[in-house]
């Protein structure tokens, strides 16, 4: 089921970054996708905890052969013809002709920040008593080498450079704050995962 949750989250993910958010302070900005983003890098924690590495490798490949036919989908829609009284291709072409190269970046990004998150997860497990600790430590760096490689190869050449740095930084501070939220509930899913494992 985790699996599941996973790749939904990393398909909406990819979807949604297509919107830039401006968060009306400061002059803070970030793609949208930092609403759900982060669950990825908790679920793939707990997956790592719960499963080992090999599963969580496993599931990130899941996460991408998911995204890739959501790509291919949402550029087969863009090449079916519509009627002629259909207006809505404007607004499709608009969010799905960025899906292809999103999805490339997702690749480069997630691969390595993930596999960091993974392989950081089993280090401090074995080297880390306070688990709430190795938890933010292992998903912080993952998420801000995934947020620096995906947003400037996102959105290079679409915004300015500036921007960029002011979208990686504010994505980062916005997972972290997200984390910190949701770190009560990640001993209790990997105690509802371990149950579920012995059931």
């Amino acid at each position: 089921m985790l699996t599941v949750f996973f790749c939904m989250s990393f398909t909406i993910s990819n979807l949604i970054t297509v919107k830039i958010v401006d968060l009306g302070v400061f002059n803070l900005i970030t793609p949208a996708a930092a609403i759900i983003y982060p669950l990825i890098y908790v679920l793939t924690n707990v997956i790592t905890q719960a499963y080992g590495e090999d599963a969580a490798q496993r599931t990130l490949v899941l996460g991408i052969l998911a995204d890739v036919l959501f790509v291919c989908m949402t550029s087969l829609l863009l090449i079916l013809p519509s009627p002629a009284n259909y207006t809505g291709d404007s607004a499709l072409a608009f969010v799905f002709m960025k899906t292809p190269r999103i999805l490339v970046a997702s690749y480069i990004s997630y691969l390595i920040g993930n596999i960091v998150n993974a392989h950081l997860t089993v280090k401090l497990k074995n080297g880390c008593s306070n688990a709430t600790l190795r938890n933010m430590l292992a998903i912080a760096i993952g998420e801000l080498l995934d947020n620096i490689m995906f947003i400037t190869l996102a959105f290079i050449f679409e915004v300015s450079f500036s921007e960029i740095i002011v979208m990686i930084f504010t994505h980062w501070i916005l997972t972290l704050i997200w984390i910190v939220i949701a770190q009560p509930f990640i001993p209790r899913l990997l105690n509802w995962v371990s149950s579920d494992k012995v059931e």
